[in-house]
């Protein structure tokens, strides 16, 4: 429980420093997750803000720690819980979208080593050719558990 509290806590102390902002979009609250030595693939999560009055659409992104960068949402199918590539994601005018664990995130696919940087490059592609760069802190999977 203290270990919770203790994330919450630097969840809290440090968000306002991890927002990214390009134009109209603002990304706030974003990490990357650290799995174990070995896992080819991990998923980012953040909250994209559009303060826009037109609709932004996102197509991807790339990143020097992995081979690719998609967009997955997890879905229930029959009971079975699985992901399913997207390809693309709007993000409303005026509006924001989640990225969190079992719904929308994005994956990094094929992973060039372990994570054991404090942070990863992360950008972000949209459909109008605009690109917003983040630095994302990448936290232990055992973290996020409460």
């Amino acid at each position: 429980m203290m270990k919770y509290f203790s994330f919450l806590l630097l969840a809290l102390v440090i968000s306002p420093l991890l927002s990214a902002q390009s134009g109209d979009i603002e990304v706030t609250e974003g990490y990357v997750r650290r799995l174990p030595p070995g896992v080819l693939n991990t998923a980012a999560f953040m909250r994209i803000l559009n303060r826009g009055y037109a609709d932004r659409v996102l197509v991807g992104g790339s990143t020097p720690a992995a081979d690719s960068v998609s967009i997955h949402a997890t879905i229930n199918d029959n009971g079975m819980m699985k992901m399913e590539h997207q390809m693309n994601l709007v993000i409303p005018a005026q509006g924001e979208v989640l990225l969190e664990s079992g719904g929308l995130h994005l994956m990094l696919m094929g992973l060039k080593g372990s994570l054991g940087e404090e942070e990863v490059e992360l950008n972000l592609s949209f459909q109008d050719g605009g690109t917003i760069s983040l630095r994302l802190p990448v936290i232990n999977i055992l973290d996020e558990i409460p």
